[in-house]
């Protein structure tokens, strides 16, 4: 047998709605599907990440409450990576979650910290490795969605775009984020590249992306240049486009 990853970690909880703001609300988490199961009186909430794993949170009737000190045996607790843990934490804060002081982890020398859901089950931030600075990251998330593959899966578009996104297109039309993601489904697709790329940090959570795009000609449209510009937002430890404005040359 040849494991590939973790599809997704169960939990239970003892006020359904109370979970369901905190894991959506709270923690960013995106619903991917949500049902009521009648007959056990039920709900199943599936949860999405951004690597495609995800968390289904069950509510089930009397319920027992899961003991959590002292730690006993068997899983001990669900950790989420974030790129910045002190921003994730300071978040976390806000929204008036008892946050534990950061520790450094002793083997790998990165952040990390605990919380608790609703129901007092542990959670863990764990900060991920180093591995690229801010501009080459955003490069690679806006040259993502230049994609076809990206452009084609909704999933990764939402992921991208931020909730609040809005989109000033070179035709001078306003976009919202389900409008993108159901534009580009039927989307007649042209090779994109980018030139002339730079990154400016506004603020500790904003940044401000510009760039020369060149679109390539297709059967249904011409080529074409434009300039663009994007707005980033630092938001539950990863960076999602929250603007976007072209201006045609």
């Amino acid at each position: 047998m040849q494991l590939a990853r973790i599809h997704h970690v169960a939990i239970i909880c003892a006020d359904y709605e109370r979970s369901k703001r905190f894991y959506t609300e709270v923690l960013g988490l995106r619903i991917a599907a949500e049902n009521h199961r009648a007959a056990r009186a039920s709900y199943k909430l599936d949860l999405a990440l951004p690597d495609g794993s995800q968390i289904e949170l069950f509510s089930f009737p009397e319920a027992p409450a899961r003991p959590t000190r002292p730690e006993a045996q068997g899983l001990r607790h669900l950790s989420f990576e974030v790129h910045d843990v002190r921003a994730a934490a300071d978040e976390l804060v806000a929204h008036g979650i008892a946050v534990e002081p950061l520790r450094v982890d002793e083997y790998t020398g990165r952040r990390f910290t605990f919380f608790a859901d609703p129901d007092g089950l542990p959670l863990e931030l764990y900060e991920a490795a180093p591995t690229e600075n801010l501009d080459t990251l955003l490069l690679k998330l806006e040259g993502a969605l230049h994609l076809r593959e990206v452009r084609a899966n909704a999933v990764q578009i939402e992921e991208l775009l931020d909730d609040d996104f809005r989109e000033l297109g070179v035709s001078g039309m306003e976009w919202t984020r389900p409008a993108i993601v159901d534009a580009l489904r039927d989307e007649a697709f042209s090779e994109r590249t980018m030139s002339d790329f730079r990154v400016q940090r506004m603020a500790p959570d904003i940044a401000l992306v510009t760039y020369r795009a060149h679109r390539a000609a297709i059967p249904e449209r011409a080529a074409a240049d434009s300039l663009r510009s994007s707005l980033w937002r630092l938001r539950h430890g990863r960076w999602r486009m929250v603007f976007h404005q072209g201006t045609p040359l």
